[in-house]
């Protein structure tokens, strides 16, 4: 979105919060995001986000790491340098759990990792939002909804959260 700026508004509680971001999402206006000091239950519904892929990617990753620990251990043991001792078999499964528990848990993590980098990339230490002396409430006691919005209809959408409750309205700025 070329020229767009972002609007925060601050709401007092929880129910108003949501019902702006309901509102603005009917509205046409797409990016939205909230900002409070503890979870809030239900935002992914209200904030309209799809569901994660990373536990798809995580849990594929922990099978490839389980069926890969499985094989390396049944080439080593049984294939590439099988010792027969005593007469017994050369697969031993029970032995081998501890192995494909940590390659399993080790693939999956190391996923996981690169996953979220690829999906979402690298964290940013800084943000324009930081400008705004408003915004330091977030981390305390405030709920602040952000919005991103044609430079045109900045006015038009600063009036829309007050009457939807925003107890303050701050406009990013551009420079930031």
């Amino acid at each position: 979105m070329s020229g767009a700026r972002v609007l925060l508004g601050r709401y007092p509680d929880v129910d108003l919060l949501f019902a702006a971001a309901r509102k603005l999402r009917g509205d046409g206006h797409a990016r939205l995001n909230f900002y409070s000091p503890y979870p809030l239950e239900g935002a992914e519904e209200v904030l309209g986000l799809a569901k994660s892929p990373i536990p798809l990617v995580a849990g594929a990753a922990g099978i490839v790491g389980v069926g890969s620990a499985v094989l390396m251990q049944w080439w080593m043991n049984d294939v590439n340098y099988a010792l027969n001792v005593g007469n017994r078999m050369g697969t031993t499964p029970p032995t081998w759990m501890p192995v494909i528990f940590e390659m399993g848990v080790l693939l999956a993590g190391v996923s996981i990792f690169l996953g979220l980098m690829a999906l979402f990339g690298f964290p940013k230490p800084y943000s324009p939002l930081f400008e705004v002396d408003a915004f330091r409430s977030a981390t305390v006691d405030a709920l602040w909804l952000s919005v991103s919005v044609p430079a045109a209809d900045v006015e038009r959408v600063g009036e829309e959260l007050r009457r939807l409750g925003a107890s303050d309205v701050q406009l990013v700025p551009e420079g930031a």
